[in-house]
């Protein structure tokens, strides 16, 4: 259970619709390590054989692009893994894996040389996602605090067979707004106070980033000008979308 978990009074798992995070060890064993950590999660969703297999080899590749433009001299990159589902903005469900790593930088493969495990990376989340990947600044879920990083994902639409898991989150708006507050302060962010505004519950960062929650729905705002909306049941990718907005408006 997650520290922000304890503090909301729910076991925030894969299994009922939050985000599971799992360490990564920074060295050759990482792809089977992902392989391994992956391989037991999927079960839960219900997915086939041919849809876990998939997810399977682009972990192992995410995994291996960490290990290989991620990870200093002396292995002290603490990389994670993280999976969680989300609706893709047209009113289905998708999966989502991301690896997080301490460097904030984005070095692309090298298109020669031979590579670890199964030797062709990126191109093959390229390929079996449609282009649904990329990298993202971020911060870390498992350590305290809070580390700065970035996050390398793909996202694949989930069958209408696989189970959906994410209507167990707390829908009333206030309540929501205190876990999306809960989860936020996990990853560091201590900026935003949560408040009223009209009978609305906001989360408030002084002009940099503002977050109204009303009809079962997050909208928000940043001092970049970027914008956006989501379900609460979606508060985990809203927390990711955060995280991303306020790493980049901070970043040296």
């Amino acid at each position: 259970m997650t520290k922000a978990a304890a503090t909301c009074g729910i076991p925030w798992r894969l299994e009922n619709g939050g985000c599971a995070a799992l360490p990564l060890p920074a060295d050759d064993s990482i792809a089977r390590v992902a392989r391994a950590h992956v391989t037991g999660l999927l079960p839960a969703l219900g997915l086939s054989v041919q849809d876990v297999d998939d997810i399977t080899l682009m972990v192992s590749e995410l995994a291996t692009n960490v290990l290989q433009h991620a990870t200093p001299a002396d292995g002290a990159a603490d990389p994670e893994l993280w999976v969680y589902q989300r609706t893709d903005g047209r009113g289905r469900d998708e999966l989502v894996v991301k690896a997080f790593d301490m460097f904030r930088g984005w070095r692309p493969q090298a298109p020669a040389g031979p590579m670890l495990e199964h030797g062709r990376g990126l191109e093959i989340i390229e390929l079996l996602t449609q282009g649904r990947w990329g990298h993202h600044p971020s911060r870390s879920r498992l350590r305290t605090p809070a580390v700065r990083g970035k996050a390398t994902w793909f996202a694949l639409p989930l069958p209408r067979t696989a189970r959906r898991i994410r209507h167990m989150w707390r829908t009333d708006e206030p309540h929501a707004t205190r876990d999306l507050h809960a989860l936020l302060l996990q990853r560091g962010i201590d900026d935003l106070t949560p408040g009223d505004e009209l009978g609305i519950s906001i989360l408030s960062g002084h002009g940099d980033l503002t977050v109204w929650c009303e009809s079962a729905t997050f909208r928000w705002c940043a001092r970049s000008g970027e914008s956006g909306k989501l379900p609460i049941a979606d508060i985990t990718e809203v927390c990711e979308q955060l995280v991303r907005i306020w790493e980049s408006m901070n970043d040296d």
